[in-house]
């Protein structure tokens, strides 16, 4: 479920962490490493668990408004279409989701929560796709999908006060927040109607089988094989350095660049243009305005001399290119 782009970046930050601490002890900084994954995955299911107390709130409000001296005619007959939709019912009655929910202990029940989904419900009420939902009459199962879809891509992607709240709550899920609502939109994009409330809720690591995972071995070896052969990594792009001096690299260009021939060199199944562009493109975000350059130049240099050397090993066709 989660990205390879996203398992990259986490090992990036583990690796700074780890070069920049005085003890350099790899099993503690790989404990680490697994725990923000494991966070990853609470804020997940803490997402997931969203929906159903929104349309708790929903109810109240009506319940409420109908107390009002002067009630309005729209609150003595209310829309019930949202507390209605039949995809938040199936979520509800989903006793894999719910089992998650409840060993996590990420529900969203007491008061103090409920006080700021009461908050989120407002905000979501005056959101074009929310009084677009409202407006239409249809009803049915697809239809209550599709704007929880909407929800999400338009209303929960960035929204700031959610991502204020959750970083409250654990500051580095400010970091994790737009990749986990992207998790969250293409589990419940692929729930389907006659499933919705049995389908089992995904790992955070993709599964193989029932026990294995590639997407797990890859984000350890690629932590543990950095660190692993750290020397010869620094001497290979030592020697490639003209007018440099290695002090003068950003500590997060250095990270990328050994990552990179990691990958080139220990990982035969990703091809050498999956490395290149990922590592370009991380760079971009992490570091500075050069190193897209700078990055590309390099390991292309060291590329040419690790297949001349025949340290390059891919199986597969086009994996080489």
């Amino acid at each position: 479920m989660i990205s390879r782009n996203t398992i990259r970046i986490k090992v990036m930050q583990a690796l700074y962490a780890y070069y920049l601490s005085p003890e350099k002890d790899s099993k503690v900084s790989e404990k680490k490493l697994l725990s923000v994954f494991e966070d990853i995955y609470r804020l997940y299911i803490k997402m997931f668990a969203l929906f159903v107390p929104l349309t708790y709130i929903a109810e109240q409000v009506i319940e409420i408004k109908k107390t009002l001296f002067f009630a309005k005619e729209e609150d003595l007959k209310p829309n019930t279409k949202f507390i209605d939709n039949l995809f938040i019912k199936k979520i509800k009655e989903n006793k894999n989701l719910q089992k998650a929910i409840q060993n996590y202990g990420l529900s969203w029940e007491n008061d103090v929560e409920m006080v700021f989904v009461r908050k989120v419900f407002d905000a979501l009420t005056n959101s074009p796709c929310y009084l677009a939902y409202m407006k239409d009459p249809e009803r049915s199962f697809s239809k209550d999908k599709e704007f929880i879809l909407q929800m999400v891509e338009e209303f929960l992607l960035e929204n700031d006060d959610i991502i204020h709240y959750m970083s409250e709550i654990k500051l580095h899920w400010q970091l994790d927040y737009n990749d986990v609502i992207i998790m969250l939109y293409n589990t419940l994009n692929g729930i389907k109607e006659k499933n919705a409330d049995t389908v089992a809720i995904p790992p955070l690591f993709k599964l193989v089988d029932e026990k294995s995972s590639e997407d797990k071995e890859f984000m350890l070896d690629l932590f543990r094989k950095t660190i692993l052969y750290n020397e010869e990594y620094v001497s290979l792009i030592t020697k490639k350095l003209q007018n440099w001096e290695l002090d003068r690299i950003a500590t997060i260009d250095f990270i990328l660049l050994k990552m990179a021939i990691c990958e080139f060199c220990y990982f035969p199944s990703i091809p050498i243009r999956v490395t290149l562009n990922e590592y370009i493109e991380i760079s971009k975000y992490y570091s500075t305005p050069k190193s897209k350059m700078f990055i590309n130049g390099l390991l292309d240099k060291i590329l040419e001399d690790l297949r001349n050397e025949n340290k390059v090993v891919k199986q597969g066709r086009g994996l080489m290119g």
